[in-house]
């Protein structure tokens, strides 16, 4: 239908074309088999014309619907850009906000520097260090290309790092560990399964200190769970924990919390097809598990 709008014209000139042969077949006598001859020739040129015409028309709707796609397409990447832009900045404006506070406190400590000051500066540091990965990890996660290798791995391969690593935490904050090594073997990515427990041991630390994390790993079920009998979580907060930048009211307590932690745990989770559920209950305690194949 549209086409024949283009070609309306061409149309009209072929009906007049037609008209004038016909006075001319009046006027002069002219036998009807040359008239009918000229008028085939007419129609037989307006047809090629038009065929040409409707091949080029098509090519410029193709053309067209291409460049429309192209436009949306660019439109989309732009807002897409536009909101990856918004959320690094507003996220490492959080981070440099907090990365301040350890860098104050280590530079308090070390004006008068005693036994005590140094486990409080190398706590300190341990938190700047954690801050550190936690952007970096941030980072590599909002990248959609980000590879996931899975291999046979020891659970306790990827938990006895992560409680050497944190052990400074425990000592400094009097928080008791309770842990039984497991010969385990799981299928996972090492890599980002250990980042995921990282940053689940984290929250335990920071909201049981002075208590005791526990962490067990079922051979049967291939759940892991690291429970603490700490602080515990709201349950009006329980649902939104691993949204983005969610806090929660424990979380408002603490300026150390920045809402992204159980966030990166829950797009791994994800990525890795290892399914996490949280419990918990308020001043007795949080439960985490993940399910590994």
């Amino acid at each position: 239908m549209n086409f024949l709008r283009t070609i309306q014209r061409e149309i009209v000139i072929a009906i007049l074309i037609c008209t004038l042969f016909f006075f001319m077949l009046f006027m002069y006598n002219v036998p009807v088999q040359a008239y009918a001859i000229g008028i085939s020739i007419v129609i037989f040129i307006m047809l090629i014309y038009w065929a040409v015409r409707f091949t080029s028309y098509k090519q410029e709707q193709s053309l067209q619907e291409q460049n429309e796609s192209l436009k949306i397409e660019n439109q989309r990447l732009r807002n897409d850009f536009i909101h990856y832009q918004s959320e690094v900045e507003s996220y490492f404006l959080m981070w440099v906000h907090q990365m301040k506070t350890p860098i104050t406190a280590s530079k308090l400590l070390l004006e008068e520097p005693d036994a005590h000051a140094i486990s409080n500066v190398r706590n300190e540091i341990l938190q700047i260090d954690n801050y550190t990965n936690l952007a970096l990890n941030y980072l590599k996660l909002m990248n959609q290309k980000t590879d996931m290798v899975f291999m046979e791995v020891g659970i306790d391969e990827l938990l006895r790092p992560l409680i050497k690593r944190y052990a400074i935490q425990f000592i400094h904050h009097h928080t008791r560990l309770h842990y039984d090594k497991s010969e385990a073997i799981i299928l996972t990515d090492a890599k980002w399964a250990s980042i995921m427990i990282e940053q689940i041991l984290n929250n335990a630390l920071k909201y049981a200190r002075g208590k005791d994390v526990w962490i067990s790993f079922d051979e049967s079920s291939k759940i892991l769970s690291i429970r603490d009998n700490g602080v515990g979580i709201n349950a009006s907060d329980l649902p939104k924990i691993f949204d983005k930048g969610f806090s929660g009211y424990n979380g408002r307590l603490s300026e150390k919390s920045s809402g992204i932690g159980l966030y990166i745990v829950s797009t791994i989770s994800r990525r890795l097809g290892h399914k996490v559920n949280a419990t918990s209950t308020l001043n007795e305690g949080s439960t985490f598990t993940i399910q590994f194949k």
